[in-house]
């Protein structure tokens, strides 16, 4: 029987090292299929059109000749641009999100120069940009701030131009015709008016539902914006991020919905922009650009064929990089099921099916949450806040101490090894160096791990009986609509947030029954997920780099095991 779960751990182990290869193999076929994209933004004035795609920045007639493609040795765009917009002089305005910078680029010499820069202090990533109704000024929507601010051209602070939960999420930005400014106010599912005060600021003014009867399904996040000659917005609307769709509806300023423009289906339109009587519509999925015209809504496709044949070898090379993503994806699915298969068969039977118990439970929540004044705070486990902050000291302090071991260790042995040890033990000093240099990388790259997990179970939650309020641990606060949550039996997940309610040893966060009593009448209205669905989430909206360093520290486990078994 021992033999039996000896074979059965060092199988798991080389599965588990498959599974690594394949994984690494499927990030990296995924990251060049990324790179590989459709028109994502695009400009136009009265005679030319720029539009990004797959690196490239393409600059075509009005009636959609391709004229010229410059690259990002030209451009100095190494990633995809956040927003494009035309200036009346000419010049091109970029917005760009790593880091979030704006520049202004001259078109016939490609000279940019760096505007904005107080923008770099205030706002992450996920903006827009739009050129001030005052000359030398900025307006940024900041969709991570849930706020609009304005900054000059050059030097100067940037200022907030609107109250605090005016907005939520907002993204695309456009002049209105009476001079006040309209707003893709995206997780209210709204389009907003902003009326100019006298202080610089902005009111809110008229507001049209992104939920109305011509609206398709759930696509109802407005994303972009446009305004044509007759005062006319047109929009275009997504679904959630997990369905690549989107509509494009045109509302009248004073009476909301009017029309929903036929775009082919399954459309993926990610920017609009007017350019002379037609509207320009950019459909990253498909590799299109679809022309609109703003009287009779007819939907055609824009630009000649050097320009379609341009798109159509971009998507091919994302069609052979998405195949090998799939074949990468089966091995990780082979060898994730062969090395757990192996796992179960090494785990003693009394010990392979324990689950741990959920923090609550949906079914017996109370209708509504306790009436309460203001906002209550979730009691949290004093003693696990003990425990954070020593374990957050022990993962600073344990790799230090574990590298200080590690060399003196060498040391002593390299002393007792004495002068000329032979061939023989130089070599097993090399390994054992070799050893003790990669468990203290190993050691490090344990470091972002612990604080990430950390400063996720730091995360605070309270609510006043209609709303979730988030006090993140870096002291930003957010006020979230409890149907825009997920969660499991042991996590809150909301965007690229987790909170988990149980920490390790299955230790609560918070004390006993307030979890039952504040929080699960508000996840009725929540998404529950299933524990495959919650990972699948964090996959997809984490930072990629909290992967590859989980990655990395596999691989070097697997090393480390693998050089200790070849010292044995």
């Amino acid at each position: 029987m021992r033999k039996s779960r000896s074979l059965a751990t060092g199988l798991a182990l080389f599965f588990l090292a498959l599974l690594l290869l394949a994984l690494l193999a499927r990030f990296w076929v995924s990251e060049k299929a990324y790179a590989f994209t459709g028109p994502i933004h695009i400009a136009a004035d009265g005679e030319q059109v720029f539009l990004f795609a797959s690196g490239d920045m393409y600059r075509l007639s009005q009636s959609g000749q391709l004229l010229e493609v410059f690259g990002s040795e030209l451009t100095g765009l190494h990633d995809d641009p956040i927003d494009l917009r035309m200036l009346p002089d000419g010049q091109l305005l970029i917005g760009e999100q790593r880091p979030a910078s704006v520049r202004l680029c001259d078109l016939q010499s490609w000279i940019c120069r760096p505007i904005g820069t107080a923008a770099r202090a205030v706002i992450e990533r996920q903006f827009k940009v739009l050129a001030g109704s005052k000359p030398n000024d900025l307006i940024l929507s900041d969709a991570r701030g849930d706020t609009l601010w304005g900054m000059p051209e050059v030097g100067g602070d940037a200022r907030k131009l609107v109250e605090d939960r005016t907005l939520a999420g907002p993204n695309g930005l456009i002049h209105g015709i009476n001079g006040s400014l309209w707003v893709a106010d995206t997780d209210h599912r709204r389009i907003l008016e902003l009326i100019p005060a006298v202080d610089g600021s902005y009111q809110p003014g008229r507001e049209h539902s992104a939920m109305n009867p011509l609206t398709v399904g759930e696509r109802f996040y407005p994303t972009m914006l446009e305004v044509t000659a007759d005062g006319r917005i047109w929009v275009t609307q997504a679904a959630e991020y997990s369905q690549p769709l989107s509509d494009l509806l045109v509302y009248d300023p004073d009476n909301g919905a009017e029309a929903l423009v036929g775009l082919p289906e399954g459309s993926y339109a990610t920017d609009i922009v007017v350019s002379g009587e037609q509207l320009l519509v950019t459909d990253m999925d498909r590799y299109k650009v679809y022309r609109v015209d703003s009287q009779t809504l007819a939907v055609s496709e824009f630009g000649d064929g050097m320009f379609h044949q341009r798109m159509e070898q971009i998507k091919r090379q994302r069609s052979l990089y998405e195949r090998l993503g799939l074949v990468a994806l089966a091995g990780v699915v082979l060898f994730a099921v062969l090395m757990i298969l192996a796992a179960i068969k090494a785990t003693p039977k009394e010990k392979r099916w324990t689950q741990p118990p959920a923090m609550f439970d949906l079914s017996t929540a109370a209708g509504q949450v306790p009436r309460v004044s203001g906002i209550h705070w979730l009691e949290r486990d004093p003693k696990l806040d003990r425990s954070l902050r020593w374990l957050e000291i022990a993962g600073y302090v344990l790799p230090l101490v574990m590298l200080a071991g590690g060399l003196v260790l060498y040391a002593w042995v390299r002393i007792q090894a004495g002068p000329g040890p032979g061939e023989d033990v130089e070599s097993k000093l090399g390994a054992l160096l070799m050893i003790l240099v990669l468990s203290g990388v190993l050691m490090a790259l344990m470091v972002p791990l612990i604080r990430f997990s950390t400063q996720a179970m730091k995360h605070k939650l309270g609510t006043d009986g209609r709303w979730l309020y988030i006090r993140l641990a870096n002291g930003r606060e957010l006020t979230v609509e409890p149907s825009q949550l997920a969660f499991t039996g042991r996590l809150l997940i909301y965007r690229q947030y987790t909170f988990p309610l149980q920490g390790g040893k299955q230790q609560a966060v918070y004390v006993p029954g307030e979890v039952q009593t504040w929080l699960a009448p508000l996840l009725v209205q929540a998404n529950q997920l299933t524990e495959m669905q919650a990972l699948k989430h964090m996959l997809k909206n984490q930072r990629g780099g909290l992967f590859w360093w989980l990655a990395a520290g596999l691989l070097l486990a697997l090393l480390l095991i693998a050089m200790s078994l070849q010292g044995a």
